[in-house]
């Protein structure tokens, strides 16, 4: 109860505060800032009898930077967490006896114990100018394979360099060297080897448990992105990530908007095409304890084929993943790229895999509300061969609902989301409780309503 009052007293007085500072529009102060809240009711239940979880959390945050002077600023962040009310979350199925998956998200996964805690995920500076960017320190960042994440109550930021540099407005190249990572779910800073196995790890290559946590070795990651506007309708992008001892992906993405002569409706189009390979010693020179084969090379293929308007989004995906070896990057720094993605599910672990999926959004502006829906059909390999499947997962559908609703007339700076989802198994024949808990057969609910104030 009293770490919940430090809470709430400390969300009073930031708003107190961000409110005193709007309200006196004389004070020409040379800082800008952003108080940001975000609660998030989350709750899993399972067809079976397997344990079911629910969780409410909070997060506050605090970001301020100065004004630019000279094209230099600096900036911080500071983020503090709570569990308002959960499910014992420590306690194991009793089933199978594994961990929750789920709702231990919301907090620290590396120590779900903690009820409250706070993190500086921000601290940099930058230098801006028309054509030329470079920002040291502590980030956010957003590539196709580290990247905030969807979902929980705060995104994974990176430490280390990134320079932008758009000669024009057709193009941008981006340069990133990262050194440092604070995954999502997590209430600390790694370094770069330390970070891979924060998550779950499966299963390694051979059918053992994994032992890669704590023992993989890399040090940095290098990241190149080049961004080119072909036409005001066509975008490629090409990016190439580097893990230091580990792997090489070279991604690469080219979408193309095809406009009607007549009628509203234009349709949208996409391609990827995913290579990687891997390096050094994979993260370690034992093979039990290494995060991947230096022999692995994957070839991943997405393309997405849809129409769209200004009221609706309809979009139809496939992925194919194969090569040698599992496709691997890991989870803790971000969601997979591919069209065929779906929140709060990836096929990041496996080879052999047919993925295909829906995706339908509907706009209705003078309701300030947006809805859509997912769903898909995802054939992984058989969850009992260990060597191109991870995390012993089936063959799956996926479904999802959600809503997204940003009051115009009211509540400035609230917007509420609502996300259902659900995933059944599709693997036919006996099914071991190991491939059901925090996999299929289960409803998962999650309700997040967000609340932001800036000040200039």
């Amino acid at each position: 109860m009293k770490k919940i009052k430090l809470v709430a007293f400390f969300i009073l007085g930031l708003v107190l505060q961000v409110t005193a500072q709007r309200e006196n529009a004389k004070l020409d102060i040379p800082i800008e800032g952003m108080v940001g809240l975000r609660n998030y009711w989350m709750s899993t239940s399972y067809w079976e009898d397997f344990k079911g979880d629910f969780a409410l959390g909070q997060s506050a945050f605090l970001r301020v930077n100065t004004k630019s002077y000279k094209g230099f600023s600096v900036a911080a962040r500071y983020t503090v967490f709570a569990n308002l009310w959960s499910s014992n979350l420590l306690d194991r199925d009793p089933i199978t006896g594994n961990f929750n998956r789920y709702e231990v998200g919301l907090f620290d996964v590396v120590n779900p114990e903690k009820t409250f805690f706070g993190k500086l995920e921000e601290l940099q500076i930058r230098y801006d100018s028309e054509k030329f960017q470079a920002i040291v320190g502590r980030m956010d960042i957003n590539t196709p394979f580290i990247n905030p994440q969807d979902g929980r109550l705060s995104p994974t930021f990176v430490e280390g360099i990134q320079l932008r540099y758009s000669p024009d407005s057709k193009n941008s190249f981006y340069a990133y060297g990262v050194t440092r990572i604070s995954p999502r779910s997590t209430s600390e800073w790694f370094d770069v080897g330390q970070s891979v196995g924060l998550y779950p790890v499966g299963q390694s290559e051979f059918g053992r448990p994994s032992e890669f946590r704590g023992n993989t070795s890399s040090r940095w990651v290098s990241i190149v992105d080049w961004r080119h506007q072909a036409t005001p309708d066509m975008a490629i992008e090409v990016n190439n990530t580097l893990v230091d001892n580990i792997s090489n992906t070279l991604f690469s993405q080219v979408t193309k908007d095809w406009k009607r002569a007549e009628g509203r409706n234009t349709v949208v189009t996409g391609l990827q095409f995913i290579f990687q390979n891997g390096i050094g010693e994979g993260g370690n020179p034992d093979s039990i304890k290494r995060f991947k084969n230096p022999d692995d090379i994957n070839i991943v293929i997405s393309g997405r084929l849809g129409i769209k308007n200004p009221r609706m989004q309809f979009y139809t995906a496939y992925t194919r993943i194969d090569g040698r070896g599992r496709f691997l990057s890991p989870r803790e720094w971000g969601k997979d790229p591919f069209f065929t993605f779906i929140p709060r599910e990836r096929n990041e672990g496996y080879n052999q895999v047919n993925a295909f999926t829906l995706f339908y959004q509907r706009n209705l502006p003078k309701q300030d509300l947006q809805i859509y829906s997912f769903a898909g059909l995802h054939f992984l390999p058989d969850p009992s061969n260990a060597a191109i499947n991870k995390f012993a997962f089936p063959s799956y559908a996926q479904w999802n609902v959600g809503a997204r609703y940003i009051p115009s007339d009211w509540g400035k700076g609230l917007n509420f989301h609502l996300i259902l989802m659900s995933k059944i198994n599709l693997l036919e024949g006996e099914m071991r409780p190991q491939w059901i808990y925090n996999k299929v057969n289960l409803v998962h609910v999650n309700f997040i309503t967000n609340y932001t104030i800036q000040w200039k």
